[in-house]
């Protein structure tokens, strides 16, 4: 049988798009067809010699035949088949889903239409995933910016709180009105000064100052000239006991109180008379107060605690301080009255 070139270039080359099934089959059936017309070939040129040439030596000529052919079709399945399956077993390999999609190597036209198949199949899943990825990363983005604007909401909240709560500690131990110490702030530090005075065998004196005649201030000029002549008079007080020791509070209404550790009873008394002296300058008008120049006034109570004469408790020290001004009030008022 004579092999025509036309005949082994078709079974070696199969057309474009073919089926792995029909490349194998003309493969083969190229392989075949050669191998038949090599050996056609060859016995024809040698029939002459066969009679007289050994049999081993025909059989070695053909398994040598069959060894070129063999390793042309390795060559050719190599070509046509494995190496395409290589790359896109390399791509896929290396495909990470996590990375924005990237185009696929494609396979010769002339490829075996599985492996275009393969590598549609691939980029369609590349294309799948790539567009999820998008999606989930936007989705991810927006819950980044919402946890920011939230947190943000929280920490402004929590300062909101903060400052909340510091206010409110701070009403809870000042008055409102005059920004001093409240009644509560002045027990607390008065229990405390006591203590350390008695620990220490040292000093600690108590003033309790009332306007006089304030109700009558207040139904003449009003609550609002009321209230403006209380904060003067808490101005005056905290300009005038700046000690870091020293404590000023309103004590409920018109009442004020002083506490002044460290402070003999003459040093305290010289304090408080300077005060009276203070609030005459101010010259706030009271139109009540005709027997004292119808000018605001106060009395004021002054007890004080001393190794010499101590006090059994801090209530005590203050029913004292209480005493001396009620003994102020009666004797005229505009005075300062020392407790026994």
């Amino acid at each position: 049988m004579k092999l025509s070139p036309q005949l082994l270039r078709k079974a070696l080359t199969s057309p474009a798009g073919a089926s792995l099934k029909t490349r194998a089959m003309l493969l083969m059936l190229g392989v075949g067809l050669s191998g038949v017309g090599l050996a056609s070939l060859i016995r024809t040129q040698h029939e002459a010699q066969l009679a007289t040439e050994h049999v081993l030596g025909m059989a070695v000529q053909d398994l040598l035949l069959v060894l070129a052919l063999g390793l042309v079709f390795v060559l050719m399945l190599e070509r046509t088949l494995l190496r395409p399956l290589r790359r896109l077993a390399e791509q896929a390999h290396a495909f990470d889903p996590t990375q924005p999609p990237q185009a696929w190597l494609e396979p010769p036209r002339d490829g075996p239409r599985e492996l275009q198949q393969i590598n549609q199949a691939f980029e369609r899943v590349q294309q799948s995933l790539g567009a999820q990825l998008r999606r989930e990363q936007h989705r991810a983005e927006q819950l980044r910016t919402e946890v920011e604007q939230r947190s943000l909401a929280l920490e402004q909240a929590r300062l909101a709180l903060d400052q909340a709560q510091r206010e409110l500690a701070s009403l809870s131990r000042h008055d409102p009105l005059t920004g001093l110490a409240n009644r509560r702030e002045f027990d607390d530090a008065l229990r405390r000064e006591f203590k350390r005075a008695q620990r220490q065998q040292g000093l600690l004196a108590l003033a309790v100052l009332d306007l006089d005649c304030f109700r009558a201030y207040n139904e003449r000029l009003g609550r609002a000239a009321g209230d403006a002549a209380l904060q003067a008079v808490a101005r005056l007080l905290a300009e005038r006991f700046k000690r870091d020791t020293d404590l000023v509070a309103r004590l409920g209404g018109e009442e004020f109180g002083v506490l002044l550790p460290g402070c003999d009873r003459g040093q305290a008394q010289d304090l408080m008379e300077q005060l009276r002296e203070a609030l005459a300058e101010l010259a706030i008008p009271h139109p009540a107060n005709s027997a004292h120049a119808e000018q605001l006034t106060l009395s004021i109570g002054l007890a004080s605690y001393r190794p010499a004469q101590p006090y059994l408790s801090p209530q005590a020290l203050l029913q004292a301080a209480d005493e001396a001004l009620y003994v102020a009030k009666h004797a005229g008022r505009d005075r300062l009255s020392l407790a026994a």
